[in-house]
């Protein structure tokens, strides 16, 4: 018996079915990602939540907190400038980190701290990956 099998191209399959970078299984991804990820955010005033919620475009696999301070509160550490030794470094000045933890506030957001990435995902990953493999399942791509 001999049998001939007729495939579209593998990257033509991963588009059809919203797996490119692009693709709606790509948005869906950021958009879980980016409603999740603000619990593990700082929250004094909640701006830098609105930022990344504003800069972050669900096309594209990023979140995006472009903001002065964005660095040191990621890494939960304080950052002072090169030249004045003070965390309120004049304009243009460069930092860097010293090894003086940041306090967050756990008022509005108990789970927040640095690293939110990483504390999203020990947290709530393998959750978000069932969500995920549900969303592809119901859109006929598992």
């Amino acid at each position: 018996m001999k049998a001939t099998v007729k495939m579209k191209p593998p990257a033509q399959i991963v588009k059809r079915i919203g797996l490119d970078q692009s693709g709606q299984v790509q948005k869906f991804w950021t958009s879980t990602v980016l409603r999740r990820i603000i619990r593990y955010m700082s929250y004094q005033s909640g701006m830098t939540i609105k930022v990344t919620v504003a800069q972050t475009d669900i096309n594209k696999p990023l979140i995006v907190t472009d903001t002065p301070y964005a660095r040191f509160l990621y890494h939960g550490k304080l950052m002072v400038g090169d030249v004045t030794g003070s965390p309120w470094a004049r304009k243009g000045e460069t930092k860097h980190v010293v090894n003086t933890p940041l306090s967050y506030s756990k008022a509005k957001n108990p789970q927040a701290g640095p690293y939110w990435d990483r504390r999203l995902t020990a947290a709530e990953g393998k959750v978000m990956a069932k969500e995920l493999q549900n969303y592809i399942d119901r859109r006929g791509g598992g």
